[in-house]
């Protein structure tokens, strides 16, 4: 049985595949870990096999991933895409329950305020909605919200009037985990 690596090999491993030339001091730095950590880390992949190390020198050294360090690689790299994917999927479908919950308490004009990944995913979620008669406009800049934020309007032409949905509010107070 193979044994998974930890997210901190898995960032070594990264980085000596972009630059077989790297020193260990280069490495920890870039990823912001102490050199000795960098070097038990180098060690135990090494041991494990997913990389050997080549003597170029007296004073410099090759760091080459193996078949299964390219292996392990991409099974982290997949797993990594496929749990993203699934996180997004998860988002999309709590907001279009919002905005369903919102259409049968007679809501049909939503604004999506926000210049931000939320806010591409609310206006997905809007889109993937087949209900002819909601209709939807994105204003990316209108109203101060803070970068990070998206809010979701309805019903309205004055959005001070507090008929809106934060929505990263709303992600976390019905339970959302990332």
């Amino acid at each position: 049985m193979a044994i998974s690596i930890s997210e901190k090999e898995f960032a070594v491993i990264e980085a000596l595949s972009n630059n077989h030339s790297s020193s260990q001091r280069f490495i920890a730095q870039k990823l912001g870990i102490s050199l000795g950590l960098t070097n038990l880390i180098i060690n135990r992949l090494v041991q494990t096999g997913y990389i050997k190390v080549k003597q170029l020198n007296s004073r410099k050294i090759q760091y080459i991933l193996t078949p299964k360090g390219f292996s392990e690689k991409a099974r982290k790299s997949y797993n990594y895409t496929l749990r993203t994917i699934n996180i997004l999927t998860s988002v999309r479908t709590k907001i279009q329950g919002l905005i369903q919950e919102k259409y049968k308490s007679g809501i049909r004009n939503f604004i999506i305020v926000g210049d931000n990944e939320l806010a591409d995913l609310a206006e997905l979620a809007l889109k993937k909605i087949s209900l002819a008669d909601i209709r939807y406009s994105r204003e990316k800049v209108n109203i101060k919200v803070p970068s990070e934020e998206a809010l979701l309007f309805y019903n309205t032409k004055n959005k001070v009037n507090g008929n809106y949905t934060n929505l990263i509010s709303y992600l976390a107070e019905s339970g959302f985990n990332v």
